[in-house]
């Protein structure tokens, strides 16, 4: 790059700690269901008895089939070979379907909170009574605050529309304002545009 000292920023901090990630892999399933990394991620968070073998089945049934990963978890009644454990599918895929039948009655706010109270994630933490569980719920308020000024800074507030933003922020974070180099990043939308330039004019 003519030698300039360049740094395409990516994500870190406080987006890559594990209840943050967990949370919002929940959130994207919820959005489309087509980010496999995501699913596969939290279809076992909190444990619901589905190894390794069972995703190893459902991964390649899709495959064959030319499904997404969500899709095939939807059909796992006919994945042969699956067994008992398409029934312990079965509720995740549920559970996932009924959120998105809320999207449209309920804030994304509420979506996180029901998210964590039927899941029983937070409930999980609290019990372990540790300063690291602690540590974990507030970053999870902490996310569920930044859900809040996303909703009340936006006109038409969505969950698409927050994953977007997230996905900026992220790479954001992992700026050194005191280094000298040029900062390239992936720029999602133009709304991603605009709050990026008010993001860097506020660190000059």
């Amino acid at each position: 790059l003519a030698n300039i000292p360049y740094q395409i920023v990516g994500g870190v901090n406080f987006y890559s700690r594990k209840e943050v990630k967990d949370l919002l892999a929940y959130l994207k399933t919820i959005d489309n269901g087509r980010d496999e990394l995501a699913v596969k991620r939290i279809i076992n968070v909190p444990k619901r008895g589905i190894g390794a073998t069972s995703i190893a089945k459902v991964t390649r049934y899709a495959i064959e089939q030319e499904l997404d990963f969500y899709t095939a978890l939807r059909m796992a009644a006919d994945i042969p070979g699956l067994g008992k454990a398409a029934e312990k599918i079965r509720p995740f895929v549920q559970f996932i379907q009924l959120m998105r039948s809320k999207m449209e009655y309920i804030s994304l706010t509420q979506l996180m909170e029901e998210i964590l109270e039927t899941t029983g994630y937070v409930d999980e933490l609290e019990a372990e009574g540790t300063d690291e569980a602690e540590a974990r719920i507030e970053n999870i308020n902490e996310l569920i605050s930044k859900a809040v000024a996303y909703e009340e800074g936006e006109e038409n507030p969505t969950l698409s529309g927050f994953l977007e933003e997230v996905a900026l922020v992220a790479d954001i974070d992992s700026l050194d304002e005191n280094s000298d180099y040029v900062v390239l990043m992936t720029l999602h939308s133009a709304k991603g545009l605009e709050f990026a330039n008010g993001y860097l004019a506020g660190m000059e």
